[in-house]
């Protein structure tokens, strides 16, 4: 199971709660950028969300956090817990914290998810996610997550990154004559512990919703036997977001997003086209491979009051290598949504999208910006 999936839902969910308010409002912080906030400094949130995704249909969640700044002349910190349960009786229960402190010399983050994701698996490779055949799959598991950065130049950090993930899965009323069968038993209960290196770059003037600036991020990791890994092998992920101011307060977002893995990943492992905002219009999972990519663009418009309008289109694709990527089989992703600046809040929004790809239109309900 990919982790955008496990441990990092709740983490990204409870950081967005928390870059969308004001930590200290009518505080006058101390001067000292390693002077502490005190308590009295903390603040506190809970909402309810709501999400729909073409993986796992609708949800419905709540999320609760702590925040503050470490020291005054760091980004806000935060420590949460949140929950959440779709209509595939899918559910996940997830804590988390990031932590920003020596005048934001220094990034931490840490995380740990439990969960039961039930959905639709079509195979491996653009063929198989084209035939429209799946089976119903059930994968149960844990996740944790580790990572200390630190400023290595400007507004560039790098540091060490552990993952660990257990995973069982189990199939529901799959003939055993189907041929995914098979391919859906490969990996059913495996181990997945890697170490490597993250790499992070930010210079956006917001972190939920942005005008301009750009903010990349690049994983290398490495699962060996020694570590507990089942099978050992390398993963690379990355992506990098940029963002351009236009009149009347529009904002021009581009996103290019990809990923690669050794060939003894699991399938479960497999870059999975679709998930996180790469690209709408695709259930997570239905097109999966060792190699990735996906490119897109979104016009964010103000319209009147707290409403916003989006834009929004791009290709990519699956395939075994880099080098076998067949730019005539391109997926296309395509639509358009509504967003709402909540009240009370710096820049956090609600926001609803319908986006069409390849396999027909899908419906998505989400916390913040697509990215």
């Amino acid at each position: 199971m990919n982790n955008h999936y496990t441990t990092l839902i709740a983490l990204l969910a409870i950081g967005r709660v928390a870059q969308g308010q004001d930590p200290t409002p009518g505080v006058d912080l101390p001067t000292d950028a390693r002077s502490s906030i005190t308590a009295r400094d903390a603040r506190y949130v809970g909402i309810p969300v709501l999400r729909s995704t073409p993986m796992l249909g609708f949800g419905l969640g709540a999320v609760g956090a702590m925040f503050g700044r470490l020291d005054s002349a760091s980004s806000p910190s935060v420590i949460g817990v949140g929950g959440a349960y779709s209509q595939t009786r899918s559910w996940m229960f997830a804590v988390g914290s990031r932590a920003s402190f020596h005048a934001d010399a220094r990034r931490g983050a840490a995380g740990a998810a439990f969960f039961d994701f039930r959905y639709d698996f079509f195979g491996v490779g653009l063929d198989q996610g084209n035939a429209n055949h799946s089976v119903d799959v059930s994968q149960r598991g844990d996740a944790e997550m580790l990572e200390m950065l630190g400023r290595l130049m400007g507004n560039l950090y790098v540091g060490p990154r552990y993952l660990h993930r257990g995973v069982t899965t189990t199939l529901r009323d799959a003939s055993a004559t189907d041929p995914l069968t098979a391919i859906a038993r490969q990996n059913q209960d495996y181990q997945l512990s890697a170490l490597g290196i993250q790499a992070a770059y930010d210079t956006r003037d917001s972190m939920d919703a942005p005008h301009h600036g750009t903010d990349a991020e690049l994983s290398v990791l490495f699962g060996r036997d020694w570590l507990g890994t089942t099978d050992s092998y390398n993963s690379y992920r990355g992506w990098i977001n940029h963002y351009v101011a236009l009149p009347s307060h529009s904002v021009l977002g581009l996103r290019l997003a990809g990923c690669s893995v050794d060939a003894n990943a699991p399938i479960w492992e497999l870059c999975m086209y679709g998930i996180n905002a790469d690209l709408r219009g695709y259930a997570g999972g239905r097109y999966r491979d060792r190699t990735m990519f996906a490119t897109q663009a979104e016009l964010r418009v103000p319209l009147v009051a707290r409403l916003a309008t989006n834009l929004f289109g791009g290709v990519g694709t699956v395939a075994p290598s880099l080098s076998s990527i067949a730019m005539p089989e391109l997926l296309p992703s395509a639509g358009l949504g509504l967003q709402y600046l909540v009240p009370r809040t710096h820049r956090l929004t609600v926001g609803s999208d319908v986006a069409w790809g390849k396999n027909g239109a899908a419906f998505y309900l989400r916390l913040g910006n697509a990215f």
